[in-house]
């Protein structure tokens, strides 16, 4: 089917009370959520970071060409967040309740062709709260119109499968599911090209008989000589171009790209790429970004890839949620390996109106929607059913679990299956007949306000305060043969045993279990330099995923060091962020992220970093989601003679702290990477070095204080600004000295304006604050912040004028091109 873009000219209102102020025209995806204003009193409360749900309509006028009459015109939603219902010309035509899958809606039948028609999309996500994290409200990801011949190619009916592939030679197996669309039987021919760099390089072809009003698929096996192999290293990309001709005329057309690579697990090699063992540098990933909210743009999704994969990640996990099409894309370009998962809920609810509610009539069509849209990319090598699901220690849940194992490789049999089980809550959680019992508690009506207990819909957040409280006794308990028992039955029927939060078993499982792989679907940042040399060392050990990668909005706090606080799994109000510890929402590398380099083997060099000066007589509270809080900089003005806490991460016999090339105390060894000094800041240059067993320096890092000068340092980052509403202008901005460092103490409120086709999105990483990222205001937080603009689809100059008190003004212009 031809694939246009239907993501102009809508309007969309807040339906309630009947009262609607239709904003438009506007370019999705477009999050409504985001728009919101944050209360501390909304059901979501911490989970959503305070921001509101609502029931959101959106609406599309347009007239339909009467030559649609013959192309079955369909709407391709690859997702609305949630319960949505699609009205054509009034009458319900479609919807889907998962805010997360890819769904199709016929319009022929509903349309009036040559004549104006009226698009309704009902986005109800009103029923709060629904997730544990920001998701988002309305259209979020892209809308596609499809077309086609009388007999076309079903929307996602192109699917291409590496048979065999090594240097030499390459088979693919393309298969095309072609529907007819008139009464008269048929046959159909389907010829198949694959195209690299602009030239063909192999074609097939195949003939399917078609009943009238029917289906069938054709699959041509083609072969390639000396194929450009898709990996993390070389991601090399295929065009494949399937077309459906009948009696020599042409039906229908459909284009995707596609990588060839064979994908292996098994205990005695690991995970094999092409045949190679590759180790999975894994990271957790939600699905916001940040300040631009839930919106599936192309830009953000690649720069997103492309900073993770910078960093030395070469693998993420979709948490916890099938992912958009765009993210897999940046993938297949980047070269990130994928573990994409379905769901972080089966038919035990983990917040009042999440998706238990329609998972036993929706979780069939949902996991086939999830295959197609992960199938063609060779990103994608593995899936995971579930995250913590609390049932999979008992007969239901295993019994769910053998059926989603079945469904799964029965939609797509290529791919190796896991499931992030977490060991301590198969222990928490209550069996079959105790949870019968407290879902009747649950219609009573104070169990809408919380009063369930561990056995209720509060059972997730005791297993993470648990885990938080109890970092030291949670791996002997883990690994006791009682949690084995809760365990195994749901890990023997996986291609893949999915560890969550249990590197404690890994050495003991390896033994016990020696056939069966073993992944560590989520790992806390802090206990990544454990289990690490566990996955280089034991070859069915196939990686770690850290939790996260990116720091995301809602679950406010659970990743965040607070200061003078008491001992609380999230934050109150306002509390809107995580805080977890790799990348920040605006994309900056925080330390963590160095230290994982030191850990994977990426870097040489240590790395200095210094815990903030400015909270260094504040008592800090400690989080399993964030193993420091320290920061690269040793300018701390107004702080002087305050004793700074300067960790340095190295692989080394031994580690020295120079300030101004005068020795320092002696450093304090935490582990095997960590050494930590005190010292009373004073400006100067701060210098580490290392040294081998020998007494040999083997590396040196180094930080310098700023000057006393400060002005606003502003950059321009993007990848094409076009009039397309969907391109991004990134402009990171930076409280600095003459020389370009950052002050993290100097933080003050910038205003953005702009003059010109583009709309605004700015914040910093602060994560509690009630300033909204909708405004041109806000302040930097650590002496740093982010502007985002989103072109319309005006083409022209845009000026940006950034001003902060204290500081000299910065304009600079970018042109947005015509596409």
């Amino acid at each position: 089917m031809l694939r246009t873009s239907f993501n102009d000219d809508w309007f969309v209102g807040r339906d309630q009370d009947d009262r609607r102020d239709d904003l438009g025209p506007i370019t999705l995806p477009h999050d409504a959520m985001i728009t919101e204003t944050r209360s501390p009193h909304t059901p979501n409360g911490h989970n959503t970071g305070y921001y509101p749900g609502g029931i959101y309509r959106y609406t599309k006028r347009f007239i339909a060409p009467p030559e649609w009459q013959d192309q079955h015109p369909t709407l391709e939603f690859e997702g609305v967040y949630h319960r949505s219902r699609v009205f054509v010309n009034g009458v319900l035509a479609g919807g889907r309740p998962s805010g997360y899958a890819l769904f199709h809606v016929p319009l022929g039948t509903h349309l009036r062709f040559g004549e104006e028609n009226v698009i309704e999309v009902v986005a109800n996500n009103d029923d709060m709260p629904n997730s544990r994290w920001y998701t988002g409200s309305g259209i979020y990801r892209p809308v596609h119109l499809l077309t086609g011949g009388p007999v076309r190619v079903l929307p996602t009916g192109l699917r291409a499968t590496t048979l065999s592939a090594d240097a030499e030679q390459a088979t693919v197996a393309v298969s095309v599911a072609v529907e007819n669309g008139t009464s008269d039987a048929t046959e159909a021919e389907v010829v198949v090209t694959l195209n690299r760099k602009g030239r063909e390089v192999a074609s097939g072809r195949a003939r399917v008989p078609v009943d009238g009003f029917g289906t069938g698929t054709a699959t041509a096996e083609i072969g390639i000589g000396h194929p450009a192999l898709w990996s993390p290293d070389d991601p090399n990309l295929y065009q494949v171009h399937a077309t459906v001709t009948v009696d020599s005329a042409i039906q229908d057309e459909v284009v995707d790209s596609i990588g060839i690579r064979t994908v292996t697990v098994d205990a005695e090699h690991g995970l094999r790429i092409n045949g190679q063992v590759t180790k999975l540098r894994g990271a957790c990933v939600h699905h916001d970004h940040g300040i631009l909210g839930a919106v599936t743009l192309d830009q953000a999704e690649d720069r997103r890839a492309r900073l993770l994969k910078s960093a030395g990640f070469n693998a993420i996990r979709t948490a916890h949620n099938p992912s958009a099409r765009a993210l897999l894309a940046a993938a297949d370009r980047h070269g990130l390996l994928v573990m994409e998962e379905f769901t972080d809920v089966w038919t035990r609810a983990k917040t009042t109106h999440d998706y238990a509610t329609d998972f036993e009539e929706w979780h069939e069509r949902d996991l086939e929607a999830m295959v197609a849209n992960a199938y063609n990319h060779p990103s994608v090598i593995m899936y995971s059913i579930g995250n913590e699901i609390a049932e999979t220690g008992q007969p239901s849940g295993i019994e769910l679990n053998r059926r989603l194992v079945d469904m799964l490789r029965s939609a797509d049999s290529t791919r190796p299956i896991t499931n992030g089980v977490n060991p301590f809550l198969n222990l928490l959680a209550p069996s079959d007949e105790k949870h019968t019992a407290q879902l009747t508690k649950s219609a009573e009506p104070d169990d809408e306000k919380g009063s369930g207990g561990p056995s209720g819909r509060s059972l997730i957040t005791v297993l993470n305060l648990l885990m938080s409280v109890m970092q030291k006794v949670t791996p002997i308990i883990v690994r006791r043969k009682f949690t084995d028992s809760k365990i195994r039955e749901v890990m023997d029927m996986l291609d893949v045993a999915g560890y969550n939060y249990g590197g404690a078993r890994y050495v003991q499982d390896a033994k016990r279990y020696p056939e069966k792989p073993i992944v560590g679907t989520e790992t806390g940042p802090g206990q990544l330099a454990q289990n690490w040399p566990l996955v280089e060392s034991h070859p069915q050990i196939i990686g770690d995923f850290v939790w996260t990668g990116w720091d995301y909005l809602g679950e406010a706090g659970i990743g965040t060091i607070r200061y003078n606080d008491r001992p609380r799994l999230f934050s109150p109000w306002p509390g809107h962020l995580a805080g977890t510890s790799n990348f920040d929402i605006t994309g900056h590398r925080q330390t963590q992220t160095y230290i994982n380099e030191i850990i994977w083997g990426l870097r040489s060099d240590p790395y200095i970093a210094v815990r903030p000066v400015d909270h260094a007589r504040d008592k800090r509270t400690p989080s399993l989601f964030r193993a420091t809080d320290a920061i690269r900089s040793w300018s701390w003005d107004g702080f002087e003679g305050t004793p700074a806490t300067v960790e340095v991460y190295a692989r080394a016999a031994r580690v020295t702290l120079e300030l101004d090339g005068a020795p320092v105390s002696r450093g304090r060894r935490h582990g095997d990477l960590l050494t930590t000094f005190r010292v009373p800041f004073r400006p100067g240059t701060l210098t580490a070095r290392t040294y081998d067993e020998k007494g040999k320096e083997i590396g040196s890092d180094e930080l310098r204080s700023a000057d006393a000068d400060l002005r606003l340092n502003v950059s321009a980052n993007t990848d094409g600004f076009v009039a397309d509403g969907q391109s991004l202008l990134y402009l990171p901005i930076e409280l600095t000295d003459s020389a370009g460092m950052v002050k993290p103490t100097a933080d003050r409120t910038v205003t953005v304006s702009i003059d010109g086709p583009a709309v605004l999105a700015f914040g910093s990483a602060a994560p509690s604050s009630s300033e909204r990222f909708t405004e041109n205001t806000h302040s930097t937080f650590q002496g740093r912040a982010m502007a985002v603009l989103r072109a319309t689809r005006e083409p022209g100059a845009v000026t940006v004028t950034i001003s902060a008190n204290g500081c000299t003004a910065v304009s600079l212009t970018q042109t947005v091109s015509l596409p």
